[in-house]
């Protein structure tokens, strides 16, 4: 038996039967959706007890498929194909340990240039259904130009956000709030208020999810977009939601003692138990 939870509990799961190994989703939709990797198990939905459906927003993302997120603090949970006879599950959103590996990561010509691929799984150019794995995608160049402007927003178009001048590099969280509220540890990039023109700001939901911090997601469609601490003039951006090329490059993982068991960190970067400190700049 398996169970999880969004960020705040107000939805909650059982899965008692056997579950899928979990797949990588690349694809810009997850990216966007998520902040992060769509990090999916797969159950059948006789097999999924869910709690606190009320409180499950589903967005149609596409002509036949629907993702569902917690409309009480942002959190993203679940795609489903509409009428279908499976669930997938946000594996950052099920209770450590998880028992699973990760099998393979999907769609990975549409991945961000933000991060390598070292895990030397099978990857697939899109789907992997009745496909065969491509040869490993080569990491993007190292001395990548940050574009003048940075934009973004969720997937639905609600949110937009541009960016003037540089933005920090990225760091990749690990800690279980940011697993519960993404679905996978979240790559973060950060930028000052006095940078960013919002368009949309109606449609941004604020979670204040500890003494200290809130994030900030779209209450349309669900999308993960910001993490903010108290009073700060700046404001961490999930890569995922921002328009390729970005010219970021992760630089660290953080929170590394409460990371994920399905996936390994390869990418040979630094880690930090905690929050990493000084090593990036604001």
């Amino acid at each position: 038996m398996k169970r999880g939870q969004c960020l705040c509990g107000g939805v909650s799961f059982d899965l008692p039967g056997p579950l899928k190994a979990p797949t990588a989703c690349h694809c810009a939709m997850c990216r966007r959706w998520h902040g992060a990797l769509g990090v999916y198990t797969s159950t059948p939905n006789t097999d999924f007890r869910l709690r606190g459906a009320g409180l499950v927003g589903w967005y149609r993302s596409g002509p036949n498929s629907e993702r569902g997120f917690c409309r009480q603090c942002g959190a993203s949970l679940f795609w489903r194909e509409v009428g279908g006879s499976h669930t997938d599950i946000a594996m950052g959103a099920i209770d450590p340990p998880t028992g699973l590996s990760l099998a393979c990561h999907i769609w990975v010509a549409h991945r961000g240039d933000y991060c390598d691929l070292a895990d030397g799984l099978p990857q697939y150019a899109e789907s992997s259904a009745d496909a065969s794995p491509i040869a490993p995608v080569p990491a993007p160049a190292s001395a990548v130009v940050q574009p003048d402007l940075h934009r973004g927003g969720c997937l639905c178009g609600a949110i937009t956000l541009t960016i003037a001048g540089p933005m920090r590099d990225i760091s990749t969280c690990h800690c279980r709030q940011c697993l519960r509220w993404h679905g996978h540890a979240p790559a973060y990039s950060k930028a000052r208020w006095s940078q960013i023109a919002l368009e949309g700001a109606d449609h941004l939901h604020w979670y204040v999810s500890s003494e200290t911090a809130r994030r900030g997601s779209c209450d349309v469609c669900g999308s993960s977009l910001f993490w903010e601490r108290r009073n700060a003039d700046a404001v961490s951006i999930a890569a995922g939601a921002l328009d390729s090329p970005t010219g970021l490059r992760v630089q660290h993982h953080i929170f590394t003692a409460d990371r994920e068991d399905y996936a390994p960190i390869a990418d040979r970067l630094p880690q930090f138990s905690g929050s990493g400190g000084n090593a990036l700049p604001f």
